[in-house]
């Protein structure tokens, strides 16, 4: 494995900023729709699940970051998960997730509605008129992706900005020149109210006919039916704010916010040693060093921006006497999903790891720390046809999403609580 750092263009969020990490990664070809029988929400046909966002090829790098300067500690819950003692361990540091060139976008309101006077139906059929304007692309104009982004967020919004990425870029490449939708008919299936009878989750589907012009092939109008989740929120005083969140992917009959594992023995071993690799690197023994190159090896993009300077961090603690040991038990490993064409040049697989970490300090041993953390963790396959596994992202649970999505946000992380 070639071991050199190499600049990688920054994903947005909206995810939602994560995600789009796909589309800097080269994702793989665009393919023709179903007509009548749906397979994906994008024009993308049976689509796999697309939640997440890949690298760009690159080879694993060696060298690390400057460590980032420690904020000031403030005392903050504990990691969902840790044993009940976690509380009376060391406090947990601020720590600003570093910084990417784009971030979530706040949704806009809703031109015409009022919180304090909800129109349902109305504001449904409005907002979908706005996503699939965000949708259309004009000959000889250009996709309005910002739009597109207030639009959507959480599982949707991981799912669908990657594939709209797509179109984006075959129409920048000049092959997309035209994509029109009409016969829209949205239908308000169900209305679930919150507590204040104003916010609160809608059931929606949605039936449009898809017509594009393109120059690498020729694709017929595609009508299909969708299904999605969308919540009615406030915004500034009294405006409406609603966001597309959950989508049935018609490929899978699921809702992309439902995990789904796999059945894959030979991606379930290849996870297992994966993360029992990225383990030993982050032990820590009695005047020893953590293993910072492999964890360069192992990680990049988010989660290597997010992780590295943590654990430059820790080491700070061993080489100042503050910190002697760390090692990490009890490691159980299940891949919750995995797509092999995220992008041209490997999958991506979703993993759940629970593993319980062991802190010694010249105080004494800190309570064990129990946690469960989720992460994407990308097949790369070079341009020498070598292949392995890279973490790219990982969901920072104080701040309850990813950390390709939480750009510049200040986060709490106990003690071995990065991963």
């Amino acid at each position: 494995m070639e071991k050199q750092r190499q600049p990688y263009r920054s994903l947005t969020c909206l995810l939602l900023c994560l995600v789009f990490l796909l589309a800097s990664c080269g994702p793989a070809s665009n393919q023709s729709g179903a007509a009548t029988a749906p397979a994906a929400e994008q024009p993308t046909a049976a689509a796999p699940q697309a939640t997440q966002p890949a690298p760009t090829a690159a080879t694993a790098p060696t060298s690390a970051p400057a460590p980032t300067a420690a904020p000031p500690r403030a005392t903050q819950p504990a990691t969902p998960g840790e044993a009940t003692a976690v509380a009376t361990a060391a406090p947990e540091a601020q720590f600003i997730v570093p910084e990417k060139q784009s971030e979530a976008l706040t949704p806009e309101a809703l031109p015409g509605a009022t919180f304090a006077k909800p129109d349902i139906e109305r504001e449904v059929r409005q907002f979908f008129e706005l996503v699939y304007q965000a949708r259309t692309l004009e000959r000889g104009g250009h996709f309005n992706v910002d739009a597109l982004r207030q639009l959507v967020a959480g599982a949707y919004a991981d799912y669908t900005i990657p594939l709209f990425e797509r179109e984006v870029a075959d129409a920048e490449a000049g092959k997309l020149l035209e994509a029109r939708f009409s016969g829209l008919d949205v239908q308000l299936n169900e209305w679930k109210p919150a507590a204040d009878g104003q916010s609160g989750v809608a059931l929606v589907s949605v039936t449009r006919t898809r017509t594009t012009a393109r120059t690498d092939q020729s694709e017929p109008p595609q009508t299909a039916t969708y299904q999605f989740r969308v919540e009615r929120r406030p915004s500034g005083t009294d405006g409406v704010a609603w966001v597309a969140t959950d989508f049935l992917n018609p490929a899978t009959n699921r809702w992309v916010s439902q995990p789904t594992s796999t059945a894959d023995p030979q991606i379930a071993a290849d996870m297992q040693g994966f993360f029992e690799r990225f383990y030993a690197a982050r032990t820590l023994k009695p005047g020893g060093k953590f293993d910072i190159d492999t964890t360069l090896q192992l990680t990049q993009l988010a989660y290597q921006d997010y992780t590295l300077p943590l654990l430059q961090r820790q080491q700070a603690e061993a080489d100042a006497g503050k910190l002697t040991a760390v090692n990490y038990t009890d490691l159980k490993v299940q891949v919750l999903n995995y797509n092999p064409k995220a992008t041209d040049h490997g999958g991506l697989a979703t993993v759940q790891v629970t593993r319980t970490a062991n802190v010694t300090r010249p105080s004494g041993d800190e309570p064990p720390q129990t946690a469960t953390y989720r992460f994407r963790v990308h097949d790369h396959h070079d341009e020498s046809g070598k292949t392995y596994w890279l973490a790219v992202d990982f969901f920072q649970p104080q701040a309850g999403r990813w950390v390709s999505e939480i750009a510049g946000m200040a986060v709490s992380v106990p003690s071995a609580g990065h991963g």
